[in-house]
């Protein structure tokens, strides 16, 4: 095959094509992956949390289960308004007290939580059972474990969308550019 101009040209202006689209994607991937990661984190935090049960504050706290889906945002900041404390007497007090105060900072934005915001049927903090430490840092896991799934289906979907919008471009240069 001969490479002529016209095949050059159309070449050069797939590549940008390509190039321009996974830039666009890397960027707006990017957020997901932050938050992705503080998931991770906040997974390590309340496992560390775990080992130290004993040296909490035997208070019982309220502890969302089973969340409805778009309330999973309101579901953690209620976990993140709970007065979890250390036993003040307790060796492990600076800690405890320290992955607690890493438990509440605050989330990365993702687009799963600017939908989220528009939902206007989660229920109150204090309309969810009170639960012992443990059992409400097992919640807390379990509701950030939830998160971290629901994000990484999300962005599989919309890999698979941008894999697809890649195709698209690519036919259309090609039947438009021959």
């Amino acid at each position: 095959m001969r490479s002529s101009p016209g095949n050059m040209e159309r070449i050069v202006f797939c590549l940008i094509v390509i190039f321009s689209g996974t830039v666009a994607h890397k960027s707006s991937s990017q957020g997901q992956d932050r938050f992705m990661i503080r998931m991770r984190q906040l997974i390590d935090i309340v496992d560390q949390l775990r080992n130290y049960v004993n040296d909490l504050d035997t208070e019982f706290l309220p502890a969302p289960q089973d969340v409805k889906r778009h309330c999973e945002r309101s579901a953690f900041s209620c976990f993140q308004k709970a007065q979890l404390k250390s036993v003040n007497a307790s060796d492990n007090a600076k800690i405890i007290n320290m992955r607690i105060k890493q438990l509440k900072r605050k989330l990365p934005p993702t687009n799963t939580g600017k939908k989220q915001k528009r939902s206007l049927t989660c229920p109150a903090c204090d309309s969810y059972e009170k639960k012992p430490p443990k059992e409400f840092l097992e919640r807390l896991k379990s509701l950030l474990q939830k998160v971290s799934n629901i994000i990484f289906f999300d962005l599989l979907l919309h890999l698979n969308l941008y894999r697809q919008l890649l195709i698209f471009r690519l036919l259309t240069i090609y039947y438009f550019h021959r």
